[in-house]
């Protein structure tokens, strides 16, 4: 971990950190992603967790700490300094998703990439995970560039809307709701959220890492035109609760 790791805000919500690698690791990280095997999030899978506009959004391989996914630690990739510092660092934020090794000792790690017009629609975290983080691996970001991470102030919205706030409508073949995607209709997802309609922002700032609480509603601000060819490039993840059995799936990446 960088001697000059800082907390620069905590809420009820979420954590920032500033600093959290030292300046030659995180040029080999910039270096690194350059060269990462990229997937759509639409061919990896995962059509309707992003809306059809951002379906091509790009994601590298999952990496786990404690346990297997498409890689595990350590990886001899600078990717094991992102997840190295984020366990150095546990204190700091156990506040947000709880201590490490008690509340949590399974996380992963994947580089997610976005260009301009692409952003993520609000969500909330599995119940699964203790919380997720998000590190900020762009060189440089301009504050008219968008890409925000947007959080909404509450932890009350009820369990059975799901993940993304939104159920299907009741039918006569299906007369019990089910939590469902939101990619083509977010209408109770938007009335729940604006219930409120508050929350806090916080800026993509390169070598940033923000720790979202479990159950708090975020989003991504879609990256803005102005940002021309720069890209949103993070590395983030899932803290797994340590009462969940995890399954290796069938990795869509050649190994």
């Amino acid at each position: 971990m960088a001697s000059s790791v800082s907390v620069t805000a905590q809420t009820e919500f979420f954590t920032v950190l500033d600093d959290l690698l030292s300046p030659a690791q995180f040029d080999r990280l910039w270096n690194f992603i350059q060269i990462q095997p990229m997937k759509s999030v639409e061919a990896l899978g995962r059509r309707g967790h992003w809306l059809m506009e951002d379906e091509d959004v790009l994601r590298g391989p999952t990496v786990g700490w404690g346990h297997p996914w498409d890689a595990r630690f350590p990886t001899t990739t600078p990717i094991d300094d992102v997840m190295q510092a984020v366990v150095s660092s546990w204190e700091l934020f156990s506040a947000t998703v709880g201590r490490y090794n008690v509340d949590w000792s399974v996380f992963s790690a994947m580089v997610t990439i976005y260009r301009a017009e692409q952003g993520l629609v609000w969500h909330r975290d599995s119940e699964d995970n203790t919380g997720s983080y998000i590190y900020y691996a762009h060189p440089e970001w301009n504050v008219e560039w968008g890409g925000e991470l947007f959080l909404a102030h509450t932890l009350e919205i009820p369990r059975d809307y799901g993940v993304f706030f939104h159920r299907l409508r009741p039918s006569a073949d299906l007369p019990a709701t089910t939590a469902w995607y939101p990619h083509l209709d977010n209408e109770d997802a938007s009335e729940l959220l604006l219930e409120r309609g508050f929350g806090s922002y916080v800026m993509p700032k390169p070598n940033r890492l923000v720790i979202i609480k479990g159950g708090t509603p975020h989003a991504i601000a879609k990256v803005r035109a102005s940002a021309g060819s720069n890209i949103r490039a993070s590395i983030g993840g899932f803290f797994k609760k340590t009462s969940v059995r995890l399954a290796t799936p069938e990795s869509p990446f050649p190994v």
